[in-house]
């Protein structure tokens, strides 16, 4: 059914044809050259005609007594060319559609090549779409020709009897045109390279990726310094030697291109020694004036290079140093200066803590303090992604891997942040399947997408996280001891925000001032009387609890804080310090929660533990330590 946009377009154009005085009954074309008139213009359009004809052919090749007739227009919609079935262009004679004959909307009105140009897009015009009636009978698709600068330079069209209309009859004159198009910009390179090859060679030297020139007979005629550069050799060494002993793969390369087929952004590798990179290869025919192949154009350019372009992009830059973490207690400024320390190591580092602590904070700020920070931070959490997908994102996959796999396949996490850090974040959620996979390519330094079986170096340096207990996990068998050790090289563990109540306060002044700004409102004051009531509070969600609770703050333009509830709301009536708190030791207040909340939860403490915001294990530890008994 066709589309909206392609409805309003129909009515333009027959609203333009009314207001062009054509009539409905009109037989023919307002307007024809003349003999001369139309050799002239002929000759005005070789270059159109000289290209477009080659693929005119092929095109007609497939579609040879199938009832069709190609047509090429110029920018003014006069009829250059045709060729087709006899029988059609028999037809098409009566109605005056002969090379000369203007097919614009200004000579017969709503029609495909005519509408083209108008609206200067590609559209399908079938039966009473056509204004004039003597076109009810046909079905056409046309699409623009623009030259190498993005002008219109003329329109190729497909006619045929309306009972054969087909949506992919439009998609093949797109893509003929499109090749027409190709065909013109390499075209304008190639006369380029030949006219002004000193001015080309200049160019060609300052680009970025490698270019090398190869004839017929596989052999080396010019490199630019970039490819130089690259291999560390000297242009005079490679000139006039066979290409096949720096790329291997050349010969299929060269057998794609001559069939003139696309080679684009290829993977590859050369063969130097001392040179491990990937490249991304193009491969493009070299022809002479007279069409005759002259040799072959190769570029190639650093896959790492392209990677992290990519990378700037998409976001996988650390945004926190250690200067962002705020604390004035002794227990962060001690964390924080063995995570400096420990930064600029190349091991693998574990770090540990309770849900909310900012572990992802500390990962990225030990990232901007080591010698890899103009490398990716590539993060990913274990534990929200599906176990069926987790291998994907991890190694990257090839085409052809699974159902649904990108064309060209994709890269994992691991290739994304070589020569960068890669964060394993919830990494105790992992499978142990997956675990084993992981570890093997810790162990080996590469990994293998999956479909593939090329084994793909990578130097990324590993920071892994959990809030679990690994050493508990690995006594139950949930997590491998083998790998346990190989992250944990350096553990590092985060202090819960109740373990620091020295920087409460100063951490809710920051949130306050962040998220004042972020959401454009007043900063709302924080009493002193409020004070020791959020330090002695647990604060089980730690510093992400903390900020909610600040943000909820701003956002109702009050502070108020209830341990109870943790949720600022509306106050009726102005409290004093003394009815607001009632100062404790800490350890009464955390044992009096255990216990109130394993009585509420009837003594399932995987909900308790859960409600806390710790782990199992760290809620067996308090009890033991309170001294709690419960009923189960």
């Amino acid at each position: 059914m066709p589309s909206m946009n392609h409805q309003d377009m129909i009515q333009r154009s027959h609203k333009r044809s009314k207001a062009l005085g054509i009539e409905k009954d009109q037989v023919v074309s307002s307007k024809i050259l003349t003999s001369v008139e139309l050799k002239s213009r002929l000759s005005k359009e070789e270059t159109l005609l000289e290209i477009a004809k080659p693929f005119t052919s092929d095109l007609y090749s497939y579609l040879e007594d199938s009832g069709f007739i190609i047509v090429l227009t110029d920018h003014e919609g006069c009829i250059l060319y045709t060729v087709g079935d006899p029988e059609i262009i028999a037809m098409f004679k009566t109605l005056n559609m002969v090379p000369g004959a203007y097919m614009d909307e200004e000579s017969i009105g709503t029609n495909a090549m005519g509408t083209a140009i108008s609206e200067d897009t590609p559209i399908q015009i079938t039966a009473d779409e056509h204004f004039i009636k003597a076109y009810h009978g046909w079905t056409c698709s046309a699409a623009p020709i623009h030259d190498a600068a993005g002008k219109m330079i003329g329109t190729l069209n497909l006619t045929g009897k309306h009972n054969r209309v087909h949506s992919h009859t439009l998609g093949l004159v797109v893509a003929a045109v499109k090749a027409i198009e190709n065909k013109m910009r390499t075209d304008v390179i190639q006369k380029k390279l030949y006219d002004a090859n000193h001015f080309a060679f200049s160019m060609m030297n300052s680009l970025s990726y490698g270019v090398v020139a190869i004839d017929m007979h596989d052999q080396i005629q010019w490199i630019n310094d970039t490819a130089c550069r690259i291999f560390d050799i000297r242009r005079s060494q490679l000139i006039n030697t066979a290409i096949k002993s720096l790329f291997k793969d050349w010969h299929s390369v060269k057998r794609i291109v001559s069939n003139k087929l696309p080679f684009i952004d290829e993977e590859g590798r050369f063969e130097l020694p001392g040179l491990d990179d990937r490249f991304l290869f193009n491969a493009l025919p070299i022809h002479a004036e007279a069409e005759s192949l002259l040799g072959f154009l190769l570029t190639f350019r650093s896959y790492s290079r392209v990677r992290n372009l990519v990378n700037r992009y998409a976001g996988m830059q650390a945004r926190y140093t250690f200067a962002d973490i705020a604390g004035r207690s002794a227990a962060i400024k001690k964390t924080v200066a063995y995570a400096k320390t420990i930064a600029n190591s190349p091991s693998t580092i574990l770090l540990t803590g309770e849900s909310g602590t900012g572990k992802e904070v500390f990962a990225q700020s030990i990232h901007n303090a080591s010698a890899r920070k103009e490398g990716r931070f590539v993060a990913i959490n274990c534990g929200a992604i599906a176990p069926s997908l987790i291998e994907s994102e991890l190694f990257g996959y090839v085409e052809g891997a699974f159902s649904g796999a990108k064309k060209g396949g994709q890269m994992g996490k691991f290739e994304l942040a070589d020569g960068g850090t890669l964060f394993l974040d919830e990494i105790g959620e992992m499978s142990m399947e997956m675990q084993v996979k992981l570890l093997r390519a810790l162990q080996e330094n590469a990994v293998t997408r999956v479909g593939g079986n090329t084994l793909i170096p990578v130097q990324a340096r590993i920071i892994a996280a959990t809030h679990k207990d690994l050493e508990a996990e690995v006594r139950e068998n949930r997590f491998r001891l083998d790998l346990f050790y190989r992250l944990s090289v350096i553990p590092l563990n985060i202090p819960a925000l109740r373990e620091r109540p020295d920087d409460i306060i100063p951490l809710a002044r920051h949130f306050l001032n962040l998220k004042s700004e972020a959401l454009n409102k007043p900063r709302p004051e924080l009493p002193a009387y409020l004070h020791q009531a959020m330090e002695n509070y647990a604060w089980p969600g730690n510093i992400r609890e903390l900020e909610n609770f600040i943000e909820k703050t701003v956002i109702l333009g009050r502070m108020e804080f209830h341990p109870a509830q943790q949720t600022p709301s509306p106050a009726t009536e102005q409290k004093t310090p003394a009815e607001t708190f009632i100062a404790r030791p800490l350890h009464e207040i955390e044992k009096e929660t255990i216990e109130k909340t394993i009585t509420a939860l009837h003594g399932n403490l995987t909900q308790v533990a859960k409600t806390l915001g710790i782990s199992r294990n760290a809620l067996y530890q308090k009890i033991s330590r309170h001294n709690i008994i419960y009923s189960k």
